[in-house]
């Protein structure tokens, strides 16, 4: 087993960002990550391109559920603008379309390594989140900071983690 490699553990407040991303409903039975992502980044990245928008900041995946009978995964691309004319991606299942990564408080950290251990980071970076007295919220995402077929030596593979937090009141 690979040791995880998390660092830079912190809360943000962060802007929302537009996107332009596909929205995938499967069984998990069903989920093949590996060709999820193979087919429909350049799928997003095409799309995108097509309408004049580059990206402007890394790939990411957007978890709204994740098991254990169903997977609600959005993957996509930051962009600078909100896409005009454009169907919102939650609105077309499988097509992409116009989306955004939340605006608020985030608690993020990044993963060195290869992906097998991005579950772990994932719990991991849960507990950091009760433990500095605040709740997650919904559709954490992960953005790939490193493409891995530059990377020369995979524990070098960075992975940003973006989980929406909400503060714990006092009792």
């Amino acid at each position: 087993m690979t040791d995880l490699h998390l660092t830079n553990h912190r809360i943000v407040e962060i802007e929302p960002q537009p996107t332009i991303a596909v929205r995938i409903r499967k069984p998990m039975s069903d989920l093949d990550m590996k060709q999820l992502f193979d087919i429909q980044l350049p799928r997003v990245f095409q799309f995108a391109a097509s309408r004049g928008h580059s990206p402007t900041g890394a790939p990411y995946a957007r978890y709204f559920q994740f098991g254990p009978e169903e997977a609600d995964i959005e993957i996509g691309v930051p962009v600078s603008e909100y896409p005009t004319e454009m169907a919102r991606a939650d609105a077309h299942f499988d097509q992409p379309g116009t989306s955004e990564l939340p605006g608020g408080q985030v608690a993020r950290v990044i993963h060195h390594g290869n992906y097998d251990t991005l579950g772990q980071a994932y719990d991991a970076l849960h507990e950091w989140i009760h433990q500095h007295d605040h709740d997650e919220g919904t559709g954490p995402w992960e953005s790939y900071v490193d493409d891995p077929s530059e990377v020369a030596e995979e524990d070098k593979i960075r992975t940003e983690i973006s989980w929406p937090v909400n503060s714990i009141a006092p009792s």
